[in-house]
């Protein structure tokens, strides 16, 4: 049986499935898309049994790789780069027949917050600006969302998470979120300075994923009890904690310390170390990320796939506030004050898909 990966954004998740694929007893063949500008020593793991080098866009090259050897492949989609782009639901429509094609497709995105985080006390505090920006692309997530939902493919399963901290290096070009030194002062974005974040680590990621490529393949003719299987949509616990970070003599805030209940959960901390002489002084995103990323969008689309693109219109400056902010959401989140059998618009209630279910652990099985 082939696996595709198809999209460039979290990278380091690829390489980590990648990697624990080479030691496991299923034998998979692993099929990665690289796009054609990417230098081919970034990639270069004795496990890959293809390179694809096509354009992340180019649908038609997915398709034909999916039916090539008659036999369908499993797809796992990553589709948070997708959704910078204009013509998102546009993008969504057009991976429909993909869908179609593959065996089963697992889809790696974003939370969608649906509702709550105009609510949120973090969002509360946005300038109107920003929260305009914010809510323009959370809609594009949501219509996202809204294409998977209505899509019948033969098997699509969603995990949704909070951004890792790889992506937010891509994002930023900052290696560790640490400050940026400029003219002699440590520059960091308020945001991080003031609210402390969460993101899912590629462990966890890599967990769901494997689990995804190690459920049971029916035969052909027989029919695939889904809820019995695996849920359609499962959420990923974030347990990287980050900030906030206070300027020296002040010491750490309370949001900075690690309850023992945390690191009994195994949650790390990237907090920035104090001696780094962080200063308060107003900062945002545009002047935090490197000269050179914030003036073009971290991603460059090549001219021939704009025209199914359109603009890719979230430089690195936005698209680091956006996923700042579903981190801060995520750490706001209430925690345990949903139980099973609720839902709404906003919440629902789907295990985790290599978990099975049970009422005791409600952190484990919530999707907030």
């Amino acid at each position: 049986m082939r696996v595709i990966f198809w999209g460039r954004m979290l990278p380091k998740v690829v390489e980590s499935v990648v990697n624990e694929l080479s030691n496991g007893t299923r034998k998979l063949q692993i099929c990665i898309q690289v796009d054609p500008a990417v230098k081919a020593t970034e990639f270069s793991s004795p496990y890959l049994d293809e390179v694809i080098r096509e354009n992340a866009f180019s649908f038609d090259a997915l398709e034909r790789k999916l039916v090539e050897r008659r036999e369908p492949a499993l797809l796992v989609l990553d589709l948070w780069g997708f959704l910078f782009a204009e013509n998102v639901l546009k993008l969504m429509q057009d991976l429909r027949p993909a869908f179609n094609l593959a065996r089963r497709t697992l889809i790696l995105m974003p939370k969608t917050w649906l509702g709550q985080w105009e609510e949120s006390p973090v969002s509360m505090g946005l300038s109107r600006s920003l929260r305009q920006e914010m809510n323009f692309f959370s809609n594009r997530l949501v219509g996202a969302f809204e294409v998977l939902w209505n899509t019948d493919g033969p098997e699509i399963y969603c995990v949704q998470s909070a951004p890792t901290f790889e992506l937010m290096e891509l994002v930023t070009g900052q290696v560790g979120l640490a400050p940026r030194k400029v003219l002699g002062i440590h520059l960091l974005p308020k945001e991080c300075r003031n609210q402390a974040a969460r993101f899912t680590s590629v462990a966890k990621l890599t967990h769901e994923v494997l689990s995804f490529l190690n459920l049971p393949i029916p035969a052909p003719g027989e029919k695939v009890d889904r809820d019995g299987v695996a849920p359609w949509v499962c959420p990923v616990d974030a347990d990287i904690l980050y900030g906030p970070v206070q300027p020296q003599g002040e010491g750490r805030s309370s949001f900075a310390r690690l309850s023992p209940e945390l690191i009994a959960a195994g949650v790390q901390s990237r907090t920035p170390s104090l001696e780094q002489g962080l200063l308060t002084m107003s900062c945002r995103w545009d002047r935090y990320v490197r000269l050179e990323a914030g003036k073009r969008p971290f991603w460059a689309i090549p001219p021939a796939a704009q025209s199914r693109t359109g603009v890719m219109n979230f430089p690195s400056p936005e698209a680091a506030a956006w996923l700042h902010l579903l981190g801060t959401l995520e750490q706001s989140a209430p925690q345990g004050q949903i139980k099973r059998g609720q839902t709404s618009a906003a919440q629902s209630t789907f295990p985790s898909i290599y978990q099975p279910v049970t009422h005791d652990n409600l952190d484990e099985t919530v999707m907030s």
